[in-house]
């Protein structure tokens, strides 16, 4: 682990890490040639094992810096902001959502202005399909795709997902934009190896015919098609949202519970087998053949790889008569998952993975009940019921920090939330096992285990969205590494002496854990709050203007979906709650949602706060003043005028057309106003040429710029006031 962090975030170059690698490895070595030779002893000399342990860590770093921060140097990066047309293999499983397709194409050769080179690299292509329909293409297909590259675009707003850096992990650094699935061709026969092209793609399909064929069209499929294979693009937002602010999103990935419950069919299956030698053996490489033909089946996930290592680690153990131990196996699977993939430390999925199965492990085996005799149905039942709980309660401690580290949230419903989830979605895949088995004797027969499928996924999807409509069911936390360090260091000290029962060190521990994290954050330095933050929302802004301890927010995108979005920024920002929503593109209807005491709409000329005041001087005009500074809004350089409500320090001005004339109006206007800083916003119905004009312009003053939709405009306290008229 510290060996891939250092290769990631320590700037080094990948020549000295290699170094690093031969001068531990030579040491190493010339420690095992002395222990050889000159040494008897059962363990190794301390030199020798501190360079082995470098060597390895070295190694790690090696390989994490080269994925992380080296691209080809003849790759598709040199063909930035020019149309071609790309021939490659579908190198993953696409992704259709109601925007388009979404796959990773290993390209074989470029085509632009009459010439085709030879090109082997790996992109992110998007292709625009507003219907909504499945793709016609699939994963191993060749085809040929004309689009325009360019990079990847960074985070729109600050913690949120970042395109760039989720490349980075993957070995991307293009995109390339496809107009419409037209402009995707077929190019050749399926490039597939024999395992998929024989068995993963026959089962795939066949799952996916299954659940067409015996459960009707709607969420409740969708839900099965994603605990089943890890297909939940087509999943509606509102779902996904009640799943997310629930704390109950794990669901939709497809994780131990299926690799479990594949094991114990196979286990059943050839439990006759077992009886002598050669039959454990064998059962164990037919146990090995289904898990890696479903770990193929569902992307290579982490949490299927994790799980089907520990259980093939567990079949091995019971093949060989070796007794196998949990922890054990988990860090065997963590092992081989990083030594394939050292990014995948990096990858949240990874650790919440690991933070669950941990904390469950441990819980289990402090608190879990020794008593397993059959004591009738009552207290069975009350048993399943404490251990679920328990259960959930171990997964929620584990992963909750990670969470709200990288995704600035916490579920106050989760705890509640995820027992009936959890119990629904468990018997929903007991359901959909059989249907799936039973469905290749007679239809039939699976539309009775269908039926109860369809009903437990829509108890799940019912239980998500009630727990869903709680108020403050979510808020927003975002613990930084130090924090999140404290509380598991906390929370290993408290665990370990609950081990020998000494219930006043587990008090103290979590006490000085609590203090430690009070403290940290008394004493740690608060970033100064800006006066201005822009919230990006692809061609729509949403902007916090705060003096200290009132922050006022205008606009709230197109919809109302954007606001949970929009406040997660006050929480990075360190931004007091808005005391008043003002509106300017936005609907009001959208606005009214805003949680705030005092609204300033369309029909709203004038609002008085006790620290600013907003005004509307005309129409598309919008004003805030205050002691120090103010601000600007403006739509269309016609609405520009030589007046002192046209005057601030701060402007954000909307450019729908520019020419010659407009650029006269504007300078005009500048050489009158004076503003610090002018940001210029490209509108939907400027021109191409007039964007590039437009940019040019901005170029040739200090005090112009362009708005990016990939970077928020964050302005310090204190700026100056506007200067004197001249």
């Amino acid at each position: 682990m510290a060996g891939i962090m250092a290769g990631v975030y320590l700037f080094l170059d990948l020549e000295w890490w290699l170094g690093g690698c031969v001068a531990a490895g030579t040491a190493f070595f010339a420690g095992l040639a002395y222990e050889k030779v000159k040494r008897q002893g059962s363990f190794p000399l301390p030199f020798t094992a501190l360079s082995f342990m470098l060597f390895i860590g070295c190694s790690f770093a090696s390989s994490a810096c080269y994925l992380y921060s080296y691209a080809s140097r003849n790759g598709l990066i040199a063909y930035t902001g020019r149309q071609v047309i790309l021939t490659g293999r579908i190198a993953d499983r696409p992704e259709t959502s109601a925007k388009g397709i979404g796959m990773i194409l290993e390209t074989r050769e470029v085509f632009e202005a009459g010439k085709s080179l030879r090109v082997y690299d790996r992109i992110k292509v998007f292709i625009r399909n507003s219907t909504g329909s499945p793709a016609d293409f699939k994963y191993g297909d060749l085809v040929r795709v004309k689009g325009t590259i360019d990079t990847l675009s960074a985070e729109a707003n600050r913690g949120e997902y970042s395109p760039r850096e989720a490349g980075r992990m993957k070995q991307l650094s293009v995109k390339l934009y496809a107009a419409g699935v037209w402009q995707v061709q077929p190019a050749g026969a399926p490039e597939l190896d024999p395992l998929d092209r024989s068995v993963v793609m026959p089962v795939y399909g066949y799952i996916m015919e299954s659940l067409k064929q015996l459960m009707p069209d709607g969420d409740e499929r969708r839900l099965s098609a994603g605990v089943l294979t890890g297909e939940k693009e087509f999943l509606s937002e509102e779902v996904l949202e009640d799943f997310k602010i629930t704390g109950t999103a794990h669901i939709l990935a497809v994780s131990g519970l299926n690799v479990g419950l594949l094991a114990l069919v196979v286990h059943v299956v050839l439990q006759r087998l077992k009886v002598t030698t050669a039959g454990r053996w064998i059962s164990l490489i037919m146990m090995l053949f289904v898990l890696l033909v479903y770990c193929r089946v569902t992307g290579n996930s982490p949490s299927v790889l994790r799980a089907s290592i520990m259980a093939a680690v567990f079949a091995a153990g019971q093949a060989s008569g070796r007794k196998t131990y949990p922890l054990n196996s988990l860090a065997l699977s963590d092992l081989l998952i990083l030594v394939f993939d050292p990014l995948d430390l990096l990858n949240p999925g990874f650790l919440m993975t690991n933070g669950a199965v941990v904390s469950i492990l441990i819980f289990n085996t402090l608190f879990g009940s020794s008593n397993r005799q059959h004591g009738g149905i009552v207290p069975n039942t009350a048993r399943f019921f404490r251990e679920s709980f328990m259960v959930t309660f171990a997964a929620i401690v584990g992963v909750s920090p990670v969470i709200a580290f990288f995704f600035g949230t916490f579920s106050l419903v989760g705890l509640l939330a995820n027992v009936p989830v959890v119990l629904f979605s468990t018997l929903l895949m007991y359901a959909l096992m059989p249907m799936l088995i039973v469905n290749l004797l007679s239809a039939d027969a699976a539309s009775y285990f269908a039926e109860c499928a369809i009903l437990l996924a829509r108890l799940t999807l019912e239980s998500a969205g009630f727990f869903s409509s709680f108020p403050l069911a979510s808020i927003s936390v975002k613990p930084d590494l130090a924090e999140v360090s404290i509380y598991y260091a906390a929370l290993a000290a408290a665990l370990c002496f609950t081990a020998g029962k000494a219930w006043g060190k587990i008090v103290i521990s979590l006490l000085l854990g609590a203090n430690l994290i009070l403290w940290y954050g008394f004493f740690h330095s608060e970033p100064i709050q800006p006066s201005l933050v822009t919230v990006n929302l692809g061609r729509n802004i949403t902007a916090f203007f705060s003096t200290g301890g009132e922050t006022v927010q205008i606009d709230a995108g197109s919809a109302s979906r954007e606001e949970k979005r929009i406040l997660r920024q006050l929480v990075e920002f360190r931004l007091a709650a808005p005391l008043a929503a003002v509106q300017f593109f936005s609907a009001d209807s959208i606005v009214s949602l805003v949680p705030a005491k005092r609204k300033m709409l369309h029909g709203d000329s004038l609002l008085v706060l006790p620290t600013m005041v907003i005004a509307r001087p005309g129409e598309k005009v919008l004003k805030i003043m205050e002691r120090e500074r103010s601000v600007l809004f403006v739509s269309g350089t016609s609405r520009l005028q030589q007046k002192e409500s046209c005057r601030a320090d701060i402007v954000f001005l909307w450019v729908y057309r520019f020419d010659a004339k407009q650029r006269e109006r504007l300078e005009k206007w500048l050489d009158y106003a004076h503003p610090r800083r002018c940001i210029l916003v490209s509108g939907s119905f400027l021109s191409r040429s007039g964007l590039q004009y437009l940019q040019r312009f901005a170029a040739s003053r200090s005090n112009l710029e362009m708005r990016s939709k990939t970077r928020q405009i964050v302005i310090p306290s204190g700026i100056p006031r506007y200067a004197p008229r001249r």
